[in-house]
């Protein structure tokens, strides 16, 4: 049976190439990348097919080569230019991670979705914290502070990479670079491992971590149209976000309230979003 190589990405735009048929499953190619990047601890991972911003986590049982199949036909009907691929990430967010903080990749990949979710504003973020961030993303990245290359303009080329798109506009590039080289220079013999660790516990402090974000599908009693609203859900419950540059919460069902009805999230006053 002829084989055809697909690629899958990660969060850091990193790809592994896989061989696949016409009767290779989407479980079959998550074991598949899971072989090849040597993850152990895999049980909160799965393989997602995503067009540009829109994703979707693939059922076990589809086939891959349908899927792709399924682009080319988009392509061809809308003349789209969107970006379509498979790709390899975290989909479950437990409490209790120590396990997988163990498994040197599956830590690794944490850390990037981590750092992704950071940069791109996804997790709202105070600028101090986005300096201690940027400072051990920054020691992960080179290493040991070295004062004959962490020089001015240094980080300039890459500076968008290491500060959450939300915040850059509130301080000039080179007042940024001069902070994150003065926190850097502070963690000189940090391990590369003990900084991702220190990363993710500052991250999974924050309310917003793990979590996925959904555009409400409807409203009912419209008050608060949807459009200006955002539903977030993680392992402490459901949150109702108000859908702008900075995600500020505005109703938190945390198991306690018979707040979900049949699907929907039942905004006080009686307006309902369906998840």
């Amino acid at each position: 049976m002829a084989k055809k190589v697909v690629r899958v990405h990660f969060i850091d735009k990193s790809c592994k190439a896989v061989a696949i048929d016409s009767n290779t499953t989407a479980a079959d190619l998550r074991e598949m990348v899971i072989e090849k990047i040597g993850l152990k601890e895999d049980a909160c991972f799965s393989l997602f097919e995503k067009k540009d911003e829109w994703e979707r986590c693939l059922e076990p049982d589809e086939k891959p080569v349908d899927v792709m199949a399924s682009w080319d036909k988009e392509k061809d009907k809308k003349k789209s230019t969107e970006e379509y691929m498979f790709m390899f990430k975290k989909k479950i967010f437990l409490k209790d991670d120590d396990r997988e903080m163990e498994d040197p990749a599956a830590k690794d990949l944490i850390y990037k979705q981590a750092q992704h979710s950071v940069i791109s504003s996804e997790y709202p973020c105070t600028v101090d914290d986005a300096i201690r961030l940027a400072g051990l993303q920054f020691q992960i990245v080179y290493g040991d502070h070295n004062p004959q290359f962490h020089v001015p303009k240094f980080l300039l080329p890459s500076l968008k990479d290491f500060v959450p798109k939300t915040l850059f506009s509130l301080k000039k590039p080179n007042e940024w670079e001069a902070l994150i080289l003065a926190k850097h220079e502070t963690l000189v013999g940090k391990d590369p491992e003990d900084a991702k660790s220190e990363y993710l516990n500052i991250v999974k402090q924050w309310a917003y971590y793990g979590t996925t974000f959904y555009p409400p599908c409807k409203s009912v009693g419209n008050k608060l149209p949807s459009k200006y609203v955002i539903i977030g859900i993680n392992y402490e419950g459901i949150r109702l976000l108000k859908k702008n540059k900075v995600r500020h919460c505005i109703f938190t069902f945390c198991h306690a309230r018979p707040t979900l009805i049949v699907g929907e999230v039942l905004w006080p006053g009686g307006v309902g979003y369906s998840i």
